[in-house]
């Protein structure tokens, strides 16, 4: 059985939830995926490289997926600090045999943040781009005043329903991405 290894900060984990109520267990209630949640808060890009190079992966794993950035952001990490770590995990993975998807940051409902995000979101194009999957949640936040609705207190983490929503749009692209590769 494929599996897919998720290895990345709160998004991941379901903050400020549990990793039950997170997208990437919505994913694996719809799809039936097996799915392996990876994600600690507060990482960044090179924590969340780390942890996927040092941990051994099951056998069973055959795709990873990677999402960070958010708190290189918010901690000041220079971007091509950021964009390095990402490229040392997909050369870890290629070297494993592993399909690799990077997930791209979406814009937030804490605004200050969002130019940052776009940058970081351009660089992660520009570098990986036709090299490896890329996961857009992007498309569906509609506007402005929706995106703001989608999200908790902090504008960074979202809501329970929001992170179903999460899993309701990623499932059908990794069922597809799982299916090819």
């Amino acid at each position: 059985m494929k599996t897919i290894a998720c290895f990345g900060d709160s998004l991941i984990e379901g903050f400020p939830f549990s990793p039950e109520n997170s997208w990437i267990a919505q994913v694996k209630k719809n799809t039936g995926i097996r799915m392996l949640n990876h994600g600690i808060c507060g990482e960044c890009c090179d924590d969340i490289k780390d942890r996927l190079i040092w941990r051994p992966l099951p056998k069973e794993v055959t795709h990873v997926l990677f999402e960070g950035g958010m708190n290189d952001i918010i901690q000041g990490c220079p971007l091509t600090f950021s964009i390095e770590q990402i490229k040392l995990a997909k050369q870890f993975c290629d070297e494993q045999n592993a399909a690799f998807c990077l997930v791209l940051p979406w814009l937030c409902g804490a605004e200050e943040l969002n130019h940052l995000i776009e940058r970081l979101r351009d660089a992660m194009k520009k570098e990986f781009d036709n090299k490896c999957c890329l996961l857009d949640f992007e498309p569906m936040f509609l506007t402005k005043k929706h995106r703001i609705e989608w999200f908790i207190w902090d504008g960074v983490h979202p809501k329970a329903e929001t992170y179903e929503a999460l899993g309701n749009f990623a499932s059908p692209f990794l069922e597809t991405w799982i299916k090819e590769r």
